[in-house]
């Protein structure tokens, strides 16, 4: 594999030209400046609250934004994906986001139960249906396998339950965040699962940042076989000037847990498994930007 510290600035690796065309989703999204914290003697006291995979989990985030004492007129919430899913309230956590002007990542749970949605509207099936047209328990489902090759019973009694209106905002999600420039964290950029180094975030694969978790033999992979894709991006951030490094903050893997190294933070700490739910908390200073991590316990229990 490629040394990425050494390879020459601009040059796309690990797949990057092979990207696939996609349409139907936003694949880079700026966050308005207006969310940035401040620095300076007579900043504002706004923060950005970074949190993990939330998986439906409403009672914890909750928790999590009463003990950051959140304030929507000043604080601005990002959801790095996986917001939905497997836990008792999905529809809850949507409706939240949604109340607090909340940015939501799209991570692979969110691309699922979207393209479950738009097969739905695809094959004139009705959204006002009691529930699924078929059995529960049935081995194969009648979405197309070219689109779309996990649908079953729960992903479209999961599209029922959120309704036209949540699945509308989930598809304004974007799968790449840049937040901004942040002092010594550089640039942040704020992803479900994962970014290949040196390519750029127009360029990078969205099914990859929703899914990777290593690099194997040069290419992004969603398996855990090869180099953790984390390992591989510090390496290359090392190697560039300061000025033009990038933090990336995801979630996605909590068999890692918490892992917080110089230019990425990983912050799925397993709220679904009964682990706990992780933010990431970035406020102004005088000079420069801090961060903390702050965590709390998940009392809920996943469906």
């Amino acid at each position: 594999m490629n040394d990425p510290g050494s390879t020459a600035e601009g040059e796309d690796l690990y797949g990057g030209n092979a990207r696939p065309t996609f349409t139907d989703m936003i694949q880079l999204m700026d966050l308005p400046s207006n969310f940035l914290p401040e620095t300076g003697k007579h900043r504002h006291s706004g923060r950005l609250v970074i949190v993990g995979d939330v998986h439906g989990m409403k009672e914890a985030l909750d928790d999590l934004l009463d003990k950051l004492k959140f304030d929507k007129k000043h604080d601005h919430l990002i959801l790095a994906g996986d917001m939905i899913s497997k836990g008792p309230d999905s529809p809850g956590v949507v409706d939240l986001a949604m109340k607090l002007g909340a940015t939501g990542i799209r991570g692979n749970h969110e691309d699922r139960i979207i393209l479950t949605y738009d097969d739905l509207v695809a094959d004139h099936i009705s959204m006002d249906d009691p529930g699924p047209n078929e059995e529960k328990h049935k081995a194969q489902d009648a979405l197309e396998e070219v689109s779309f090759s996990h649908g079953d019973y729960k992903d479209r009694a999961l599209v029922r339950a959120l309704g036209e209106k949540r699945i509308k905002w989930l598809k304004k999600c974007p799968v790449i965040l840049r937040v901004g420039k942040l002092g010594s964290l550089g640039e942040v950029v704020v992803v479900h699962a994962g970014l290949a180094p040196n390519v750029k975030l127009e360029k990078q694969d969205p099914f990859m940042v929703m899914n990777m978790r290593t690099i194997k033999d040069g290419v992004p992979s969603e398996g855990r076989e090869g180099v953790g894709w984390m390992k591989v991006w510090n390496k290359f951030q090392n190697g560039l000037h300061k000025n033009k490094r990038s933090t990336v903050t995801y979630g996605h893997d909590s068999k890692r847990g918490l892992q917080v190294a110089d230019y990425s933070m990983g912050i799925d700490t397993g709220c679904l498994k009964g682990g706990q739910l992780t933010a990431v908390v970035i406020e102004g200073g005088n000079s420069d930007h801090k961060h903390k991590i702050v965590h709390v316990d998940c009392r809920e229990r996943r469906n």
